[in-house]
């Protein structure tokens, strides 16, 4: 979605620029966590039984699915599942 104008972009452009490196990566990251709880809250509405392992399968699986022959995808999706299960036992 874009509703800004072109002039109105330029100009948020030129704050973000304006800031330090340290800024820019401070507020980078902070939009992209942001993103994550949106993402993450929309998965628990549509699927509110969701464990948090299959959270954030289901993250993943959102972000990155697009990246991946559906083969090299499933091999991840395996491993990471095993991981987080080995992960979650370790924790408990």
């Amino acid at each position: 979605m874009n509703d800004s104008t072109p002039d109105i972009i330029k100009k948020q452009m030129e704050i973000f620029l304006s800031k330090s490196e340290s800024e820019r990566f401070r507020i980078g990251n902070e939009l992209n966590s942001f993103g994550r709880k949106v993402l993450e809250s929309s998965l628990r509405n549509d699927h509110p039984g969701l464990s948090e392992i299959d959270l954030k399968i289901a993250v993943f699986k959102r972000c990155y699915a697009p990246f991946y022959s559906p083969e090299e995808f499933d091999r991840i999706l395996f491993c990471m599942k095993e991981f987080l299960l080995k992960e979650n036992r370790t924790t408990q």
